[in-house]
């Protein structure tokens, strides 16, 4: 039996080889580890980050800024809609919409001799417009509401209550949403109500007393207590009167239902107690943005904006106005037949 011998490796021929060959020119050899690696040191990347935290805080403002401009013009376009519904409706109705037979709206006197006229019992302004805002369905049946004593328990009341309009809300404030309602509102609608943040001028008006929550409304505006108006009743110039502005509100309660300007639903209560105060401010104290834990904000104007806030005139126009204006100013704007006279200052 032949036996089969196998020779063991030489590693020295094979070294051999590679060294012939490296003289001819034909193997090129790198030395070990000489791939290089390229990274960060910590303090580079450290430098990076703080350079994109600058530039970050750089561009947000103005990012923000650009946005909040964007809400501004989209709150005046809101207001300019509101108008012209308002200035629609007159032409069908020889009359501005108003007043629906609401009580007295809370913490006001009035130096004219007003008197509650149930005959024109109804809805309030808010949802007398929604018929020229593309909204006949919802309006006539919130005005059906509006004539009820008792509002009966179904799920086609629960919508008309609950249904909000884009165009009702400021949206630097708060989203379109039906918001909670509470006490007498919740009683008589159920949990949650549409709102608006948009109030029609119910006139000029002083404190009663220095730093009082009480006021008295001394010049009638667009919105008058126990009568409607109209547009012949505007003396002072349909452009030069205040029609409807944002209304204050108290920063903290724009979602919880229990802001004192803000807790009567579109579709109003024509026994409510207060319920004008959510829909109807005067020009009673400077207009001023919203802030924290504001109980006076059922009466004044104002507005989510830093800027200034929004307001349309009886002839549709809409501006911005700055929160400085001058109180002479306001209060002259906001009554219909005052024939104020301001003295130009420069």
């Amino acid at each position: 039996m032949t036996k089969r011998v196998i020779a063991p490796y030489r590693a020295s021929t094979c070294c051999t080889g590679k060294r012939n060959l490296m003289r001819a020119g034909l193997l090129i050899t790198q030395p070990r580890f000489s791939m290089l690696v390229c990274a960060f040191t910590l303090i580079e990347l450290l430098v990076v980050l703080t350079i994109i935290s600058i530039m970050i805080g750089l561009l947000l403002p103005g990012v923000q800024a650009a946005r909040e401009s964007a809400r501004i013009v989209q709150c005046q376009n809101n207001i300019k809609q509101i108008a012209l519904a308002v200035q629609n409706y007159e032409a069908a109705f020889k009359e501005l919409p108003g007043y629906a037979g609401e009580s007295k709206p809370l913490l006001v006197n009035f130096d004219l001799d007003r008197t509650r006229a149930r005959e024109l019992f109804g809805s309030p302004w808010p949802a007398q417009i929604l018929a020229f805002m593309e909204q006949p369905e919802l309006a006539a049946g919130l005005s059906q509401m509006g004539e009820m004593q008792f509002v009966p328990k179904s799920q086609r009341n629960t919508n008309l209550v609950e249904a909000t309009l884009s165009a009702y809300h400021c949206p630097s404030r708060r989203d379109a949403d039906p918001y909670p309602l509470l006490g007498q509102y919740s009683k008589r609608f159920g949990g949650k109500g549409a709102r608006i943040d948009y109030a029609m001028n119910g006139g000029s008006a002083r404190e009663a007393k220095p730093g009082s929550p009480r006021i008295r409304n001394f010049k009638d505006g667009v919105w008058v207590y126990g009568e409607r108006v109209k547009t012949n009743r505007i003396i002072d110039g349909l452009a030069n009167t205040y029609l409807v502005g944002e209304k204050a509100m108290d920063l903290l309660r724009y979602r919880t239902g229990d802001d004192l300007g803000d807790r009567s639903p579109i579709a109003g209560h024509p026994d409510g107690l207060g319920v004008a105060n959510s829909y109807v401010r005067f020009a009673s104290r400077p207009p001023a943005v919203d802030k924290p834990n504001n109980c006076l904000v059922c009466h004044d104007f104002g507005s989510a904006h830093i800027a200034g806030w929004n307001v349309a005139n009886a002839d549709g126009s809409v501006r911005m106005i700055s929160y400085g204006i001058d109180m002479r100013v306001h209060r002259s704007s906001a009554s219909i037949d005052g024939s104020e006279t301001i003295e130009y200052q420069h």
